[in-house]
């Protein structure tokens, strides 16, 4: 027997297929080694399970990159048509409690009547998880520029920090570039000037659009934006000191200092009734706000009150929706 075994030992190893050599190793417990042939099958099937399972990956992945944007925007959608029904639901209340005082008061003039927190006085409370502001922003506290004059609009430019000389200068271009007939001062802002432009261009002879259009006007460019076209700090002074819409008169309980001294008041003037209106009047059982621009003169004596008065003309209503990190604002 162990004569038997030694045998199928060698049989094995030398390869041989002798009939005994498999009876022999069915016995012994060796098994019958796989081809060269065989290996090479199971090699490649390794080989293109591997690359399948690479290529699924990939696709998985390009899947995933592609889609997420897409996901991000229908969410992103969806909580913007959420909360717009939120703003215009907040933003309704609002003009119904401000019809209110407007009512009641025969006008609107200043926060300070109580509508300052417009949402809590008419008892507002908004959809669950969603936080809503509401600010406001007086438009007519401004100077209308399609209203301004020569005059007037050269000394706002010397409140806002130019020489005589230089707002004398900007305002001229500017009248140059709106008012349809001014006869211009240099020959810089003449139309010539526009038309051997590159490219020619026309001064369309009406007020400004946006406050962008002033990179447009010659001399006035010069003033407003850098040698790269970056803006100065003079074109948000003026922003804050002008409005491009059209209206009568500036509100005094809004109206600053800059404004005010460019319609004729001097600086004390301006300063007195800027404290009146800041400081508390419960106590003298004063309203702080004044209802006509003539009682201004109560206040700071003898005035010019051209083309000034009490009264909001216009209104700019700004609701924030926020639910989360979605945000949503809209203006009214």
């Amino acid at each position: 027997m162990a004569i038997r075994r030694r045998q199928s030992v060698r049989y094995l190893v030398g390869g041989a297929s002798h009939p005994d050599s498999f009876a022999t190793c069915a016995k012994s417990g060796y098994k019958t080694p796989p081809t060269r042939n065989a290996l090479a099958r199971r090699g490649s099937v390794l080989v293109v399970v591997l690359v399948t399972l690479a290529f699924a990956a990939l696709l998985l992945t390009r899947m995933i990159e592609t889609g997420a944007p897409d996901l991000l925007i229908a969410m992103r959608q969806a909580d913007r048509d959420r909360l717009r029904v939120d703003a215009y639901g907040a933003l309704e209340t609002t003009l119904a409690a401000l019809m209110d005082f407007r009512t009641v008061d025969g006008g609107l003039y200043s926060p300070t009547q109580g509508w300052g927190d417009i949402l809590t006085y008419a008892a507002y409370e908004p959809r669950e998880g969603v936080t809503m502001n509401v600010t406001f922003e007086d438009e007519s506290a401004k100077l209308s520029l399609p209203r301004m004059n020569a005059d007037t609009m050269a000394g706002l430019f010397v409140q806002l920090g130019l020489s005589t000389t230089d707002a004398a200068r900007v305002a001229d271009a500017i009248l140059s570039w709106t008012r349809n007939g001014h006869v211009s001062a240099e020959t810089a802002t003449s139309a010539s000037v526009y038309e051997q432009g590159d490219p020619p261009a026309q001064p369309p002879y009406r007020s400004l659009r946006s406050f962008d259009e002033l990179a447009t006007i010659a001399v006035a460019r010069d003033y407003f934006y850098d040698e790269q076209g970056q803006p100065k700090p003079l074109l948000e002074s003026f922003k804050q000191a002008v409005s491009l819409y059209e209206f009568n008169a500036t509100n005094l309980n809004s109206a600053g200092e800059a404004v005010l001294v460019a319609s004729g008041w001097d600086p004390t003037q301006s300063s007195t009734l800027q404290k009146y209106l800041t400081t508390k009047q419960t106590a003298l059982k004063q309203r702080p706000y004044l209802r006509s621009a003539a009682e201004a003169r109560g206040q700071v004596g003898n005035v010019s009150l051209r083309n000034l008065g009490a009264q909001i003309q216009l209104l700019r209503v700004i609701v924030t929706a926020q639910q989360g990190g979605a945000r949503l604002q809209l203006t009214a």
